[in-house]
């Protein structure tokens, strides 16, 4: 299983990169839908974790057309506990779940090991 990651913050990169190859995990990250939407057309029915407080490009947008790109993806968001608002509008996009950020750091290994 390929574990796709789009973000942008290179700090929580380097968080990511360090999880999966922990757990042995091929990491595609990538900064915008394009990107995603290629490694998921290497790897489908990937899991996706994607950054919605991303600078720059729409990120419920990147929802969308991973979830057109491959219906099968596992898409899980994560944004900050307060943006409930923005946490609906990705489920109702797509998103099989959002979590915050704290939550994604502590259930990163699980989340490089499960499908």
């Amino acid at each position: 299983m390929m574990v796709v990651a789009v973000v942008g913050e290179l700090l929580f990169r380097a968080r990511l990169e360090a999880a999966a190859a922990q757990r042995g995990v091929p990491l595609r990250i990538v900064a915008d839908a394009q990107g995603a939407c290629r490694a998921l057309a290497e790897a489908p029915g990937a899991q996706v974790l994607i950054d919605l407080n991303l600078i720059g490009p729409d990120p419920i947008a990147i929802v969308q057309a991973l979830r057109e790109a491959d219906p099968t993806a596992r898409l899980l968001g994560y944004c900050s506990h307060v943006q409930t608002e923005l946490a609906a509008r990705a489920r109702q996009a797509g998103c099989e779940a959002v979590l915050a950020r704290s939550e994604l750091v502590q259930r990163l290994p699980e989340l490089m090991t499960s499908r």
